[in-house]
């Protein structure tokens, strides 16, 4: 009996393994969705100050302006771990955030773009554990005008360009 009940359970395992392996393939151009977590995506208030823990610092004449965080070590400026010369960005506003767990999203535009292009705008991730800036990309587009849809563990931002999605309050870095 005992033989009986270890091979059925053999061949049941053997049957499960052995389906379609191209039904298992996911093609390179389909998106792949991670699993949603328990949490979701909090939008936050934004002021002329900032927003969270996050402030707006316009620094000395031709310094730029500064998103500051008081980190552990002391004040410090996350926006210098996103553009690479935090000079060039002129304006910074902060059109959109979003709290996801300890995590936060920024939306930032700059007026870095010059007259080619009304505003550079910035998404990135700020982890508060490790107190850096975990992902950056620049969203597709030149408008002023940014627009946000959160469903979830999902962030849809767009400008007049590409969309761009974000997923678990981790953007993937690229310029």
């Amino acid at each position: 009996m005992k033989f009986y009940a270890i091979g059925i359970i053999a061949v049941l395992i053997l049957v499960g393994c052995s389906g379609n392996s191209e039904k298992n393939k996911v093609s390179e151009t389909q998106e792949v969705v991670p699993s949603a977590p328990t949490i979701s995506y909090k939008p936050l208030n934004i002021s002329e100050e900032g927003v969270a823990d996050f402030t707006l610092m316009t620094m000395k004449e031709g310094l730029g302006t500064a998103i500051n965080y008081q980190a552990r070590a002391g004040v410090m400026n996350v926006f210098e771990q996103v553009v690479d010369d935090i000079t060039l960005t002129g304006y910074v506003v902060i059109q959109k955030a979003y709290s996801f767990g300890d995590k936060y999203v920024l939306i930032v535009s700059t007026g870095e773009g010059g007259q080619s292009c009304a505003a550079t705008t910035y998404a990135f991730t700020f982890d508060t554990k490790t107190e850096s800036v975990t992902g950056k990309s620049i969203i597709d587009g030149c408008s002023e005008i940014v627009e946000a849809l959160a469903e979830g563990n999902k962030l849809t931002v767009k400008k007049d360009g590409k969309v761009s999605i974000i997923y678990n309050g981790e953007v993937k870095t690229k310029n």
